[in-house]
C-alpha cells in the first residue's frame, strides 16, 4: 500500500504539469508523452534487449543491430512523440547527448541524433556519424532520408573533427517569414553553442527543396519526433549514447490521450480502465512506461483529463 501510495503521488507530481512540456530531460524516466511503438516497422514496439536506462537526469541507449534503410525496417530503441495540432511557422526540435568515440571502430557509420518520421519508411535524420568514409577517428554531421522506402543522402554533411566524450548536439528548426527554410544546426565542445552546418551546400533547405517538402509533409500528417541511434554494421557493435536532454516547441499529444486523437477524454479514461492490470511493453494505455496498468497511469489521464482540447 506504501509503494503503490509513493507512486501515484510521484505520478501527480511529475505528469500533472507533462501537457505543457517542450523538454524532456529523462530525470529517472519520461515525462512528456514517448512511445518506443515505430510503424512499418519489425518490430512494431522497438524496445528491445535491456537496452535504455535512465540516470539522474539523462537517458541512455545502447545501439543494438537492426536499421531503418529501404526494405530492410528491423530498428530498435526508437523512442518518439506524437506531434498534434497547427504546425507554427517557426519551430525546432533538438537534443544533446555524448558517448565515449574512442571504443567505436573506423570503419563504422556509427551515429546518433533526431528523426522525424511516420514509420520506418518516411523519414529525415539529423544525425553525427562516425566519418567511416575517411576511415579516421573524426565524426561529422550527416543528414539521411527515406520516402516511401526509398533512401536518399540528405546532402548535408559538416566539415569533421576531433570529437571527445564531452556533449554534443544536434537541432533543426524552420525559420519563417517572406522566405522561409528549414536550417540545421550543431554543437560540441568547439563551437561555442549551436553553429550552422558548414558542409558542401551549406546547411539550409528552401520551399523548393523535396527535403523542405517531405520534412514539412510529415509534420502535417502528425509525424513522431524523437531520438535516434545506429550502430551502422549489424556486426553487435553495443555503443551506448547517453541523452542530455530532447526539446522542442513543435504542438505534442498531452500526457494521456491513449487513443491519440489530440485530446485527453472519456476515451482515455475508458481506455485505462479496461486494460487495468495488464502488463508488457508498449501497451498504448501503459500512460507512464512502466510496464504495468495501473493507478499511476489512470490518475496521469484524471489530472490530464481535458487536455489538448
Amino acid at each position: 500500500m506504501k509503494r503503490t501510495l509513493v507512486s501515484l503521488l510521484a505520478a501527480i507530481t511529475l505528469l500533472s504539469t507533462a501537457h505543457v512540456q517542450t523538454r524532456d530531460e529523462f530525470n529517472g524516466g519520461f515525462s512528456l508523452q514517448w512511445s518506443w511503438k515505430l510503424p512499418d516497422n519489425d518490430p512494431f514496439c522497438t524496445l528491445f534487449d535491456n537496452a535504455v536506462s535512465f540516470g539522474s537526469g539523462s537517458m541512455t541507449i545502447t545501439t543494438r543491430d537492426g536499421g531503418m534503410f529501404q526494405q530492410f525496417n528491423s530498428h530498435k530503441n526508437v523512442p518518439t512523440l506524437r506531434v498534434s495540432g497547427n504546425i507554427p511557422e517557426e519551430w525546432y526540435i533538438e537534443t544533446v547527448f555524448r558517448t565515449d568515440w574512442s571504443t567505436v571502430p573506423v570503419v563504422f557509420y556509427t551515429q546518433a541524433g533526431i528523426v522525424i518520421t511516420t514509420g520506418a519508411r518516411n523519414y529525415f535524420q539529423v544525425l553525427i556519424t562516425r566519418d567511416a568514409t575517411g576511415q579516421t577517428e573524426t565524426v561529422n554531421g550527416s543528414t539521411n532520408s527515406e520516402q516511401d522506402d526509398v533512401f536518399a543522402w540528405g546532402e548535408r554533411v559538416t566539415n569533421t573533427w576531433s570529437p571527445d566524450t564531452d556533449w554534443m548536439g544536434v537541432r533543426i528548426e524552420h525559420v519563417g517569414g517572406e522566405d522561409p527554410y528549414i536550417v540545421l544546426k550543431f554543437r560540441h565542445s568547439g563551437t561555442d553553442g549551436w553553429v550552422e552546418y558548414d558542409g558542401f551546400n551549406g546547411g539550409r533547405y528552401y520551399p523548393d527543396s523535396p527535403f523542405y517538402q517531405h520534412i514539412m509533409n510529415m509534420l502535417s500528417q502528425g509525424a513522431r519526433i524523437g531520438v535516434y541511434t545506429d550502430n551502422a554494421c549489424g556486426c553487435g557493435l553495443a555503443q551506448p549514447f547517453e541523452f542530455d536532454y530532447f526539446e522542442t516547441n513543435l504542438p505534442l499529444l498531452p500526457v494521456g490521450d491513449v487513443d491519440a486523437n489530440g485530446i485527453v477524454d472519456d476515451a482515455d479514461l475508458l481506455a485505462v480502465l479496461f486494460a487495468f492490470g495488464s502488463t508488457g511493453d508498449c501497451l498504448d494505455e501503459d500512460v507512464n512506461l512502466d510496464g504495468t496498468v495501473d493507478d499511476a497511469d489512470l490518475l496521469a489521464v484524471l489530472f490530464n483529463f481535458g487536455a489538448g482540447g
